[in-house]
């Protein structure tokens, strides 16, 4: 099989680390390993989908912000085998979710997991999902015009929703913290986590 020799680099950075063992420590739910379980599962998605569609990722990193794969320089997949790569992971969440129907917290932890990453904001899957589309039915530059304000005003949505649950809750900051960051990666017009 041609490209069988090729080998993917894994990095595992110190802070991803650190932040995984606080996160841990710090977890008063005691669902915290069903969110990294989760978290690991919706990216097995997106390598699995990778390899049916015969494509081996140049790199896996583990960084501060979240799990990152990535391609091979040079390499061009068709919109169609992005999107399938894109949707396999939050398929793969809400799959989990209906298999765990029986257990509630786990259940709920996929289908956010799932949900969360399909909205089509900047660097989610659903963002991502969003641009590929665009670009198959329109120029490219006006595509990731549309793909940025469709991403914006649905990230200042998910702010707001954010600021919402905290000033409600009183304490979980975490929604406001995660959209304020992808508000941040759009306006730096960043489109990798």
């Amino acid at each position: 099989m041609p490209g069988s020799n090729i080998k993917t680099e894994i990095q595992i950075s110190v802070p991803f680390l650190c932040g995984l063992i606080l996160f841990l420590l710090v977890d008063r739910t005691g669902l915290g390993g069903q969110m990294v379980l989760a978290a690991l599962s919706h990216e097995i998605g997106h390598l699995l989908a990778m390899t049916v569609l015969g494509e081996q990722p140049q790199k896996i990193v583990f960084g501060s912000f979240g799990i990152r794969i990535e391609k091979r320089p040079g390499t061009r997949l068709s919109y169609h085998k992005e999107i399938l790569i894109y949707a396999a992971g939050p398929a793969v969440n809400l799959l989990a979710a209906g298999l765990f129907a029986g257990h509630p917290a786990v259940c709920r932890i996929h289908l956010l997991l799932g949900i969360f990453n399909l909205l089509p904001v900047g660097v989610l899957d659903g963002g991502q999902i969003l641009r590929c589309f665009l670009q198959k039915r329109m120029e490219i530059s006006r595509a990731d015009f549309w793909q940025r304000t469709i991403s914006f005003l649905g990230g200042a949505g998910l702010a707001v929703l954010a600021a919402v649950i905290f000033w409600n809750s009183g304490y979980n900051a975490s929604l406001l913290v995660t959209s304020a960051y992808l508000l941040w990666l759009l306006l730096v017009g960043n489109g990798e986590i």
